[in-house]
């Protein structure tokens, strides 16, 4: 299995798994659960689970609140990765969250994130302790202690258990995925499995043509596209997309290369096409992506 066929943060995002496992879990405990892409690019929550912690969404409706949050988790998500293990932190708000990285083969592909929980039983005395270091958000007082009472608390023995069942879903979930893929793979038609492998050898090139691509595995270019798009559930081109965009992140990530170089170097002949295509696919621009 190459890097370009192992699970990875969109599969898991989109996984029916997770966004039932999710509800579930909103409904037991009251947390939200959400899952991160590597140095939180991207995030993505199940849109029927309740809203996040109103205490937590007051603090990010300020620019500078949102601006602390992600720095925040980045932070922290960083810490977990570099530990290769669940952790259990308090966010700049004074909140307890939870970072849960997850790990396919040894690579980092996604993190869980959930938590937003008080540290303490809610209380009116406890209140006005917590919510004096957060008057640099402006909001009037009776709105913050409103949100402060909604936000759900658990024991710091649960949140453990709610950790440690989350790392169990993801191992299982990552594992599950693995051997539909390897599955997959075993009745993949001969000539997709050569396509993808040449794939893997010479997407670096930027005069790298379909019509290459087909006649090295034996079709014809039309035959050849049209049978991709039906074993593999994606285009050629977007799958082709996707490998540079890959390769270019692991370059912006590990490498002093230029942004003109990388864009060579993974399989662009255009900087504009790279920077619409990245930007488009990762939602941010190359640079940026770079900063994060």
């Amino acid at each position: 299995m190459t890097e370009h066929d192992t699970i990875d943060f969109e599969e898991l995002a989109n996984s029916p798994a997770f966004a039932e496992f999710s509800v579930i879990l909103n409904k037991l405990t009251g947390l939200a659960m959400a899952i991160n892409a590597p140095g939180v690019t991207k995030i993505h929550i199940v849109t029927k689970l309740r809203a996040d912690s109103p205490l937590c969404t007051l603090i990010q409706s300020k620019q500078e609140g949102e601006s602390r949050c992600r720095a925040c988790d980045r932070k922290f998500h960083q810490r977990a990765v570099s530990l290769k293990r669940p952790l259990i932190y308090t966010c700049h708000a004074g909140l307890t969250d939870m970072a849960i990285p997850i790990f396919v083969q040894g690579r980092h592909v996604a993190t869980i994130s959930s938590g937003q929980i008080l540290p303490d039983p809610p209380s009116t005395a406890r209140a006005d302790k917590f919510l004096k270091p957060l008057d640099w958000l402006k909001i009037p007082k009776v709105r913050l202690k409103k949100a402060y009472f909604k936000a759900p608390y658990l024991p710091r023995s649960e949140i453990e258990c709610v950790m440690r069942l989350q790392s169990l879903f993801a191992r299982q979930l990552c594992e599950t995925a693995r051997q539909i893929r390897d599955m997959s793979a075993r009745f993949e038609r001969d000539e997709i499995r050569v396509a993808r492998e040449y794939l893997a050898k010479n997407f670096h090139s930027g005069q790298l043509q379909m019509r290459e691509v087909a006649s090295h595995a034996g079709l014809s270019g039309s035959h050849f596209c049209s049978i991709f798009n039906k074993t593999v559930g994606v285009h050629y081109s977007h799958y082709l997309q996707n490998m540079r965009i890959a390769e270019a992140k692991r370059l912006l990530s590990n490498t002093n290369k230029s942004i003109s170089e990388i864009c060579h170097s993974s399989g662009f002949n255009s900087l504009t096409h790279f920077n619409r295509v990245f930007r488009k696919i990762e939602n941010c621009s190359p640079s940026q992506f770079r900063r994060k």
